[in-house]
């Protein structure tokens, strides 16, 4: 069930399972801070909302890389409330843009980010198969 649709990112959620999918669109290549903090603020909302155990983030088609700053934003605005919410096992489907990946992992890797089981994928379906398996 689709939960939020911008041109920025779509997220489903799919209670049975307790997952949800989130997927940067391509449009991200014209995407500002600005903008992708408060895509990342309508996320949470829907994390808050629907409580996911698991999230699948999609990220072969972003073009945003973020900064040291950025990177601190998430770290400070987003994994704690997503942690209190229930969410603990997150996969990334990633693409062939080094720097998104690296960015990706080095807002994992911040301080708040570390209490999540994360791993990272070139498939959805891999990523979906082992978010399945480990709870």
């Amino acid at each position: 069930m689709e939960v939020y649709k911008s041109k920025y990112l779509h997220v489903a959620f799919f209670a049975e399972q307790s997952l949800m999918e989130s997927t940067w669109q391509s449009e991200t290549k014209m995407m500002y801070t600005e903008e992708c903090q408060q895509e990342f603020l309508n996320y949470l909302d829907a994390v808050c909302k629907h409580r996911p155990r698991r999230v699948i983030w999609d990220v072969r088609t972003m073009f945003f890389t973020y900064s040291p700053k950025m990177q601190d934003w998430i770290d400070q605005r987003l994994f704690t409330p997503s942690f209190d919410a229930g969410l603990r096992w997150v996969a990334f489907v990633v693409g062939d843009d080094f720097f998104v990946e690296l960015s990706t992992k080095q807002a994992m890797n911040e301080n708040k980010g570390r209490v999540f089981i994360s791993q990272y994928f070139d498939s959805k379906e891999t990523a979906k198969s082992w978010l399945l398996s480990v709870a």
